[in-house]
């Protein structure tokens, strides 16, 4: 709970950058590192896949994709320049820098080829995600025909606004939309409390 919290609070109120962003940094590395190994466990990837991952904070899912992608490439996402560094360092002490490529970037503005992509992974960031429609319109230009969308993202963090399934079912509607084929959503526990895991393919 005190992690709900605290990411909760840092996530309104604070920015990412900075010594407060080292700290959100120090937390997601810990506190969300199951998720994102469950993200890349979902994408069960070919050694020589390629895949994206937006938002990918202190880099611990980039890792974990590129150990399992040898002979493809992780591209690691996110918009704010501290998380990009902290990712880079991550890969370079795992000794996987050469199959990785980290750049500052948004969802809304993927700096990828059109169809390069075998999958997108986005964990616990497509609630941040400045106009979630064109971030869908990303996802689906750079993903390769049959390639995957894998999100995962806390049930607390989902909008108060909106309630949790209506909120979800919205998302598949999204995906439904742009010709993605979107498995039945389901919810998990894990370290930092519960979320909804949806996957989709796109049918392209």
């Amino acid at each position: 709970m005190a992690y709900r919290f605290l990411v909760d609070f840092v996530n309104r109120l604070v920015a990412w950058d900075g010594w407060r962003g080292r700290i959100m940094a120090t937390v997601m590395a810990r506190g969300n590192a199951d998720m994102e190994i469950a993200a890349v466990e979902l994408v069960n990837p070919k050694t020589d896949a390629n895949v994206v991952m937006i938002g990918c904070g202190p880099g611990v899912g980039v890792v974990a994709g590129a150990r399992r992608t040898p002979n493809g490439m992780v591209i690691g996402l996110d918009p704010s320049a501290l998380m990009v560094g902290r990712t880079r360092t991550r890969c370079r002490k795992a000794q996987v820098e050469h199959i990785t490529r980290i750049e500052q970037a948004a969802a809304e503005s993927l700096p990828v080829p059109d169809h390069s992509q075998d999958a997108v992974v986005s964990v616990n960031n497509i609630q941040l995600w400045n106009d979630r429609a064109i971030g869908l319109d990303e996802c689906v230009r750079v993903l390769a025909p049959g390639g995957e969308i894998v999100v995962l993202l806390h049930t607390w963090a989902i909008p108060d606004a909106v309630p949790d399934d209506e909120w979800v079912q919205q998302l598949c509607a999204d995906l439904s939309a742009r010709d993605v084929s979107v498995e039945p959503p389901e919810t998990r526990w894990f370290l930092s409390g519960r979320a909804v895991v949806l996957v989709g393919r796109s049918v392209k």
